[in-house]
């Protein structure tokens, strides 16, 4: 069996949470959702319509920060709150014990908030250095009451204003209703020339998110420490921000899944996995540790699994891997060359949903 390493995800493929979503929720009542929903659409313009060279995809997490310091948000209760509202992927508990106990190493990549990233790792049995994600320290800024008054102003204004409605077939920003061409300007008036100036704003320069190149750095970081090659990795994600990562690992030979992704990761996959649970993760591993590569394909691309050589894995792995597999309901498993790709996405993205909740899947 040849040396591998797993990289993966975070919220998605270990965690149902979005942390981000479910901290404007209960700390910013009684528009936390709204303000969120808001934010989010703000960031798919940012990225998608008016691409900025400051701006990279997911930093719409560091935009969202002054605003729940203001909330009288602290570092510790960040950490007690992802401890005590963390929900993991069904079975992630006894797939991670099994995968742990191989002794493969194993690196979660996330661009969440630190202290819930470290939630999830505690849970799950990673050990501290092998968690990649966004540093955050809010007890490190100092805010003022008129500072903290402001922004619970602007927080008003944010979720007061129309929807930003961004239509599938819009490619600029005329595409767009003058209304939310009015809402995009305010918001820019915000978060370029009105936060950046205040104290707090520092934050907007000191805070880097562990968006699409950090995740692909964190990669090669990764791999420094053990010491394999780009061709010995799985990497497992679930969105846009891990496309960068995936790209990587491709180019490198490595084998790139998407677990429930959105349209972003299931184009970007070697393998598509749609699941309810997390045993498959621990399958494809088996496979790729035993077969490589080709056998994650082959795999993938059979139409009778059962047939395939390459589902002949030590006895020690079958056992706890199809026990755990009869656990789910579902467990699809799709090679990016079948032609039916938008049936796929569809798949995919409505297992998302299903688990997640439709508000935080499309977070």
């Amino acid at each position: 069996m040849q040396p591998i390493q797993l990289n993966v995800a975070c919220e998605g493929p270990l965690a149902l949470n979005n942390n981000a979503f479910e901290l404007c929720r209960d700390f910013l009542p009684p528009d936390g959702v709204r303000f969120f929903t808001q934010m989010s659409r703000y960031g798919d313009y940012l990225a998608n319509l008016a691409p900025k060279p400051a701006y990279r995809s997911g930093d719409i997490l560091k935009l969202i920060l002054p605003f729940l310091k203001a909330a009288g948000l602290t570092t510790e209760k960040m950490a007690a709150y992802s401890r005590e509202h963390l929900s993991l992927m069904p079975r992630a508990g006894e797939t991670y014990r099994f995968l742990h106990a191989l002794t493969v190493p194993i690196f979660a990549v996330s661009s969440s908030y630190s202290p819930f990233a470290a939630a999830v790792g505690a849970r799950l049995g990673f050990a501290p250095e092998r968690l990649f994600s966004t540093r955050v320290d809010l007890d490190s800024y100092e805010l003022t009451d008129a500072e903290a008054g402001e922004l619970r102003s602007l927080l008003g204004k944010i979720s007061a204003a129309p929807a930003i409605e961004l239509p599938p077939e819009a490619r600029t920003l005329q595409d767009l209703s003058p209304e939310v061409q009015g809402v995009l300007s305010l918001f820019d008036t915000i978060f370029v020339d009105t936060i950046p100036h205040l104290s707090i704003g520092r934050m907007y320069q000191e805070i880097n998110i562990m968006g699409g190149p950090e995740k692909a750095q964190a990669v090669e970081d990764s791999l420094a420490r053990t010491g394999l090659a780009m061709a010995d990795l799985m990497y497992v994600g679930d969105n846009r921000t891990d496309m960068p990562a995936m790209d990587k690992v491709r180019a490198g030979g490595g084998v790139t899944l998407s677990f429930n992704g959105d349209r972003h990761a299931v184009r970007a996959a070697d393998i598509i996995v749609v699941a309810d649970t997390t045993w498959p993760v621990a399958l494809l591993l088996a496979v790729f540790l035993q077969w490589g590569k080709e056998g994650v394909v082959e795999l993938a691309q059979s139409t009778r699994p059962g047939a395939s050589k390459y589902l002949a894995i030590p006895e020690s792995m079958i056992e706890p891997i199809m026990m755990g597999l009869q656990e789910g309901k579902t467990f699809n498993l799709y090679h990016p060359g079948t032609s039916r790709r938008e049936e796929v996405i569809a798949d995919s993205t409505a297992m998302r949903r299903r688990l997640r909740g439709e508000a935080i899947a499309a977070g």
